[in-house]
């Protein structure tokens, strides 16, 4: 018995320890393995998706897919919107300034608030003779024992202090800086008061939503932005243009071709999708320009001569109006052209690509209805048919 129970518990033993081996092995074989999966991980999120800027609120990644972009460029738009009132002139109150508050929302961390300091002085220092003063006592919190309570203040709660600190640290006044950081914007506020009276000289809130630097990389007019947002009021927009082209335009005996220069002028409304105006017109006979002893007295076009037509153009350009991309327009007009002896009517329409902020190009068709003209008091023929022609225009 004690033979089969050694041999039975020897099987056992040697089948345990077999098993364990192969455990051990399986582990060994997961650990290293784990490693290598690990780094290529790493590698494919690194190579994927980059890092958010350090000190940047949660969910402003760079490059990542959706639309989101890096938070100090959205950042950048607001100081340029800053920058750009400092260079105009609007910013009042330069004069030997002090930085008093920097607050920012519970999302932005506290570190950020050197950060935005720094940048708002560098832009204060770069465009105007002001100086910056560091106000350290401005700030400074003072801990005082009354009996069995500690009481903290701080100049911000005690105006008299405030203004002593400053006539002492030769401060005129004093500028307050809050930001906002939200998933929809960011929004920046600056107001610059005296210490004295504490009144408020100058405020201003800057949106990235509604940022100039912003509109301006986009190739869009920052005007229209503040016009899309106020539909209660209307501003009109009036723009010019000018133009030369060429058109075959009917006569009395055959078609003629003619060097067109035009002027119009037309206000926008709704939002730039659309505008109403009138359009000059002289066209030249191109024939005459090179032979001047042409007989003139029965060409339409030879002589001075000047179409009028009042002019509707609907614009397809979306929401807003971007000059990094082609536009399209299409636009009608009704009136008549006038020359001595001759006065008829004309409709016209045609469509027009705008390319940047001052260009475009058009290609008309119109008709002209029957019309006499009169040499010398007796009618001469007719003129009547349809006109086309291509231009090139610039607008202001």
């Amino acid at each position: 018995m004690r033979t089969i129970n050694d041999q039975v518990q020897g099987k056992t033993r040697g089948h345990n320890l077999k098993n364990f081996i192969i455990i051990q092995c399986t582990l060994l074989i997961a650990l290293a393995l784990s490693p290598v999966k690990a780094l290529a991980s790493d590698d494919k999120s690194k190579s994927n998706t980059p890092a958010a800027p350090a000190g940047a609120p949660a969910g402003m990644v760079p490059g990542k897919p959706g639309g989101e972009r890096n938070f100090y460029e959205v950042m950048e738009d607001l100081m340029a919107d800053f920058e750009y009132d400092l260079k105009t002139g609007e910013v009042k109150g330069l004069r030997d300034l002090a930085f008093r508050n920097v607050a920012t929302s519970e999302n932005v961390p506290p570190s950020f608030r050197n950060h935005l300091e720094l940048l708002v002085t560098e832009r204060i220092m770069k465009h105007s003779k002001t100086k910056v003063i560091q106000c350290l006592p401005c700030r400074a919190k003072k801990t005082t024992l009354n009996g069995d309570q500690m009481i903290i203040s701080s100049p911000d709660t005690n105006p008299q202090e405030l203004s002593r600190i400053a006539k002492m640290a030769g401060i005129m006044n004093f500028i307050d800086v809050a930001y906002s950081y939200q998933p929809q914007a960011m929004i920046m506020s600056l107001y610059i008061s005296e210490p004295d009276s504490n009144s408020i000289i100058w405020s201003r809130t800057y949106n990235s939503e509604t940022s100039r630097a912003a509109a301006f990389r986009r190739g869009v007019d920052f005007n229209q932005l503040d016009t899309a947002r106020r539909a209660s009021e209307y501003i009109p927009t009036i723009q010019y243009r000018v133009a030369i082209g060429w058109f075959s335009e009917p006569n009395l005996a055959v078609r003629t071709g003619t060097l067109t220069g035009s002027f119009r002028m037309m206000e926008r409304y709704d939002n730039r999708r659309k505008e109403v105006g009138f359009e000059l017109d002289y066209n030249r006979d191109v024939s005459t320009i090179s032979n001047t002893s042409a007989d003139a007295s029965e060409n339409v076009w030879a002589g001075i001569n000047l179409t009028m037509l009042f002019m509707h153009a609907w614009n397809f350009i979306g929401d807003e109006e971007n000059f990094n991309l082609a536009r399209g327009s299409l636009f009608a007009g009704v009136g008549g052209s006038y020359h001595s002896g001759f006065l008829g009517g004309l409709a016209r329409a045609g469509w027009e690509y705008r390319l940047a902020k001052h260009w475009a190009v058009s290609a008309s068709l119109g008709y002209r209805p029957e019309a006499s003209i009169f040499v010398s008091g007796t009618a001469a023929g007719v003129v009547k048919g349809i006109e086309f022609g291509l231009g090139i225009n610039y607008i202001f």
